[in-house]
C-alpha cells in the first residue's frame, strides 16, 4: 500500500492505495471505508501499432535464437535465418511491446522499434 494525499471522507485520516490495474482502491486504515476508481497508465490507452525489428546478427548464439523463437513462435532453423537476415518479429500494441521489449535487452539482443516506442 502506498500513502498519498488522500483523506478519508469519513473521519478525515490518511488513506492508502493499492493499484491493481486499472482500480484504484484508497482505503482507511482507522474506520475501514474503501473508494475505488480507475486510473489508465498512458501505456494502457495507446493504440499505436508498433513493430519490433531485429537487428542482424552474422553469427547468432544459441541463447538469442532460443529467446526470439519464442517471441515469433518459429523453429530453430527459421528463427537463426531470421537473425541472420534481420526481420520484423512482432507487431503489436505499447503493453505487448513493453514486455518484448523488456526481454530482448535483459537478453542484449539488439532491435529497433518502429515507431519511437516512449515507455
Amino acid at each position: 500500500m502506498e500513502e498519498n494525499k488522500y483523506l478519508c471522507p469519513e473521519c478525515g485520516a490518511q488513506m492508502y492505495e493499492t493499484y491493481d490495474k486499472p482500480a484504484l482502491n484508497l482505503i482507511c486504515p482507522k474506520c475501514g471505508c474503501k473508494i475505488a476508481t480507475t486510473r489508465w497508465e498512458k501505456i494502457d490507452l495507446d493504440v499505436t501499432d508498433y513493430e519490433i525489428s531485429i537487428i542482424q546478427e552474422s553469427n547468432p548464439s544459441m541463447d538469442h535464437i532460443k529467446i526470439v523463437s519464442k517471441i515469433l513462435a518459429k523453429n530453430f532453423l527459421q528463427t537463426k535465418e531470421a537473425l541472420i537476415s534481420g526481420c520484423v518479429i512482432f507487431k503489436g500494441k505499447a503493453i505487448e511491446v513493453k514486455k518484448y521489449k523488456a526481454i530482448l535487452d535483459k537478453n542484449e539482443i539488439i532491435y529497433k522499434i518502429n515507431p519511437d516506442f516512449p515507455y
